[in-house]
């Protein structure tokens, strides 16, 4: 355990490659940066051998070298410009190796005491946990989520839905699945955790096979190595049919136990954001150098988006709202 600005914090992570997959494509960093805040990633990657490992890799590697950059930087300008830059290092990568559709998902945090700065792209998820109860977690960029969005599916539908591995949004992608330059998702405001919660990063390895319920009540009680075995090991008796990476972050010893009691403060969804504010266009966002004109996809879009500097939009949902777009299909 360290402290972070005063503020205990515990971390443990945890990968494997399943029980169907023979190599993992899934990568995780973490470091401990010059000002005392905590650094954490899962990425998943996609392509195939040499490519999903080589992109995720290479995301966990340029982000966490941006990030500990300028530590009295933003640290949503940090995660927003390393997001774009591991980007423009995959497709660079891609170009020089003849690799195509190599791309990955990132969830990534920065941790400053008690506050925790949150950016994302793709279906790799964070979840906060209390007393053993959801009380936040990012929303994928994914068509699925969508289409729950637009209330077209529900969310048992959602679950065997065919389409439950069309990303909208994929890093070695300049473009999202409706032809906007890529924008990562940055929370406008940190979340705020106290003694003994958790935060629960994963691959979509994890969360295709357990509930956030179950996740919840996995965790509470137990210190973060445990919490994160338990999570891999229950995926993969489940089937395992995919790498599953996981991140575990106490603030303190352990989680706290699970209390059936507890009904936390949870965000309410908003309606789904479907245009940047008026004054701003997507033309003026900064974009990976290259453009490929290809449409990633495998997305989600967390509570509220930041594009730091340039624009804010507001609302607890998929950032993408454009429906009757073309999807290509990644499986990580």
């Amino acid at each position: 355990m360290r402290h972070s600005f005063g503020f205990p914090l515990r971390v443990a992570l945890h990968s494997d490659v399943g029980r169907v997959r023979t190599n993992n494509e899934d990568s995780h960093g973490h470091a401990w940066l010059e000002d005392g805040s905590l650094f954490v990633m899962v990425a998943d990657g996609m392509g195939g051998h040499e490519a999903g490992e080589v992109a995720s890799g290479l995301a966990v590697q340029v982000l966490e070298d941006v990030v500990a950059r300028d530590v009295d930087a933003d640290p949503r300008e940090r995660l927003y410009h390393g997001l774009l830059e591991s980007n423009e290092a995959i497709l660079e990568e891609g170009r020089a190796s003849g690799t195509k559709g190599m791309g990955t998902t990132a969830i990534a945090a920065i941790l400053r005491g008690p506050e925790i700065h949150v950016g994302l792209v793709g279906d790799s998820r964070l979840y906060q946990i209390r007393r053993g109860q959801l009380v936040w977690r990012t929303l994928d960029h994914t068509r699925v989520q969508m289409l729950l969005d637009q209330g077209e599916i529900s969310d048992e539908q959602a679950r065997q839905h065919p389409e439950s591995g069309m990303l909208t949004r994929a890093l070695g992608h300049s473009r999202m699945a409706d032809g906007r330059p890529l924008v990562p998702d940055v929370l406008a405001e940190p979340l705020h955790i106290e003694v003994n919660d958790t935060i629960v990063m994963c691959s979509d390895g994890l969360h295709d096979l357990l509930e956030d319920w179950e996740i919840g009540q996995l965790v509470a009680g137990r210190e973060p190595a445990d919490a994160a075995r338990e999570l891999v090991e229950l995926a993969c008796e489940r089937g395992g049919h995919d790498n599953v990476t996981v991140a575990v972050i106490t603030a303190g010893e352990a989680a706290s136990e699970f209390d059936p009691e507890f009904i936390p403060d949870t965000y309410v969804q908003e309606e789904a954001v479907e245009a940047a504010p008026a004054e701003v266009t997507y033309d003026e966002l900064p974009a990976p150098a290259a453009d490929t004109g290809e449409a990633p996809t495998r997305g989600m879009a967390m509570g509220v988006v930041v594009v730091v500097g340039v624009v804010l939009l507001v609302g607890f949902v998929a950032a993408v709202a454009a429906a009757g777009v073309g999807f290509l299909v990644f499986m990580g």
